[in-house]
């Protein structure tokens, strides 16, 4: 199971840049699909909804540096699937963040590792050839390096978990409201994005209703 979340891990990260770009690399898809993967697809669906609103606001322009969601959707709901209950849930969706951070590092290393290749070629003869086996260099360790990163937060998160697992003794519903309160606050980072005080009023009068709705349900 390790070998098939690291290459899901593998093929999401490739999908946020290097191929494809169908956006299966956004949190609430890639944590879908490895509930799917785990047997857990409500579960996995769950944590995805979750981790999609930490993320809404990370705007990938330019040379900026944001967390990866992909590869550490699915460390959430692989440690989420170790531990039943609300603890399973809350460091799950915890670690999915602290890995997401991890990862938007390696891609920065990634992007240096990419300049040094093109630096090679062009210091050569340029050919058709070799920049498309430079390209395709490049997508090789994209894709290993997603594998990497999901293959070791499984690994520790898991060795972690159970030792967290003993002092969370929040109820399910509480620690639904406390994820839902904390993304709903990180969420509001988006309210700049709505033009002028009246707009980001609205937006904000509807994310107020729609987060008591979620503590209560």
């Amino acid at each position: 199971m390790m070998l098939a979340l690291s290459a899901l891990g593998g093929v999401l990260g490739l999908d946020a840049t290097s191929f494809g770009q169908f956006m299966i690399s956004r949190p609430l898809v890639a944590a879908t699909l490895a509930g799917g993967l785990l047997g857990e697809p409500v579960l996995g669906l769950q944590i995805g909804m979750f981790l999609e609103f930490f993320h809404l606001d990370g705007m990938p322009s330019g040379g900026s540096r944001v967390p990866e969601a992909g590869p550490a959707a699915v460390v959430a709901v692989a440690l989420a699937a170790t531990v039943s209950g609300p603890a399973g849930l809350a460091f799950g969706v915890m670690a999915g963040l602290l890995v997401s951070e991890v990862g938007g590092l390696t891609v920065g290393v990634q992007r240096h590792v990419n300049m040094a290749l093109i630096s090679r070629v062009e210091a050569g003869r340029v050919s058709p050839v070799r920049l498309t086996g430079v390209h395709l260099l490049a997508m090789f360790l994209d894709f290993t390096r997603g594998g990497i990163i999901t293959a070791v937060g499984v690994s520790v998160g898991t060795r972690g978990i159970g030792i967290a697992y003993d002092g969370w003794t929040l109820s399910s519903e509480s620690t639904v409201a406390m994820i839902v309160v904390a993304a709903s606050i990180h969420l509001g980072a988006l309210l700049k994005e709505f033009g002028g005080w009246r707009s980001q009023s609205a937006v904000f009068l509807i994310g107020l209703v729609a987060g008591i709705a979620g503590v209560y349900l």
